[in-house]
């Protein structure tokens, strides 16, 4: 689903090597979702769980990692055809160079599957824990056989239905049990965004995965198509908004915060449109802010759910609060360095 920001070198330990193919930036974006649920829930009125936050963490974690390492196992083929990755998709590149054996990244997807498995089954209820398996099934065949949902232009929809859909409302109910209006609404919008961001990286190894049959959207449709429905639905999702927002759908400040992430669309699509995933660097810089587009909504929602609670003289629990601050700080590390990186490999290339 998701691939390492930084192109590895041709050689280096193998420990390195496992290090690098499974990167901390699945924990940040896991985190950010975890926070925007739980900060849904404490709106919401719900006592804070401080143990199953952390214990919903550690799940979306390890089925994140899970996923990835499965993905670059069962997806490998595809990955070896693609021969122009973005620093964002085709894959870590790291068994596709021969850093690893591959049957160490499947070894690793499956002690996580385990993991995963033992976590579903200790939470408290059965729509929980149904809802944790479904996350895990979705997950696991997201290219693993007999399923392999991303070879039939599926995996656009699965991937957003389990990290941007089911997983905060999973976060939500084990802190406030049924689901309310907001984090409902504000669920559905993120779903659609990760749906498009998907096909929007999957349009970047178009030529590679037709070579090896694999069918997604940009595949089946073809890429002009994508693009026209990147930027088409993401106009129509902001709209959308906006009317949400009007009649009181949702909090205003959350819905204002959401609204206000409409610029990093619009200059993905705009720069689709122009056919900027012909030229490498351009193409880079593309799929980076698709995917930044995600961690920015999630913030969006949390950061509006607070201010308005805070607004309300509602305030959320003080540990939260320390949580969501120290959440954001984490982001804002990784996100700055992330950025530092790719300018750097920016200016290697020119010279």
């Amino acid at each position: 689903m998701a691939t390492t920001d930084i192109a590895p070198p041709a050689s280096m330990s193998p420990l390195k090597a496992f290090i690098l193919l499974g990167r901390f930036k699945f924990l940040f974006q896991s985190l950010l979702v975890v926070c925007m649920g739980v900060t849904a829930a404490q709106h919401d009125g719900a006592d804070l769980d401080l143990g199953w936050a952390a214990g919903i963490l550690l799940f979306a974690w390890v089925v994140h990692l899970m996923t990835h390492y499965c993905n670059e196992y069962f997806d490998l083929e595809a990955d070896r055809a693609n021969e122009a990755p973005t620093s964002w998709t085709g894959g870590s590149r790291i068994l596709v160079r021969g850093l690893l054996p591959p049957i160490v990244s499947l070894g690793a997807s499956f002690v996580l599957l385990f993991v995963a498995m033992f976590i579903a089954a200790a939470m408290p209820d059965t729509p929980s824990r149904l809802m944790a398996v479904t996350i895990l099934v979705g997950a696991w065949f997201y290219t693993a056989p007999p399923l392999k949902f991303n070879y039939r232009a599926l995996g656009e929809f699965i991937c957003a239905l389990t990290l941007y859909g089911l997983g905060p409302l999973l976060v939500f109910r084990l802190q406030a049990g049924p689901f309310s209006r907001t984090v409902a609404v504000c669920v559905a919008v993120i779903f659609c965004f990760q749906f498009l961001r998907m096909a929007v990286m999957n349009l970047a190894d178009v030529d590679g995965d037709r070579r090896v049959g694999k069918i997604t959207l940009a595949v089946r449709f073809g890429p002009r198509a994508v693009v026209r429905l990147f930027v088409f639905a993401q106009v129509l999702l902001y709209a959308v908004l906006v009317l949400i927002v009007a009649l009181s759908a949702v909090p205003l400040l959350p819905g204002l915060a959401l609204l206000a992430t409409f610029p990093v669309p619009l200059w993905v699509g705009t720069r689709l449109w122009r056919g900027a995933l012909a030229d490498p660097r351009r193409a880079n810089a593309v799929t980076f802010w698709s995917s930044m587009h995600m961690p920015a909504t999630s913030v969006a929602v949390m950061v509006g759910l607070l201010a308005d609670m805070f607004a309300g003289g509602d305030a959320p629990d003080t540990r939260w609060s320390v949580v969501c601050g120290a959440s954001l700080a984490f982001f804002a590390v990784w996100f700055t360095r992330t950025v530092r990186r790719a300018a750097a490999e920016a200016r290697r290339a020119d010279g």
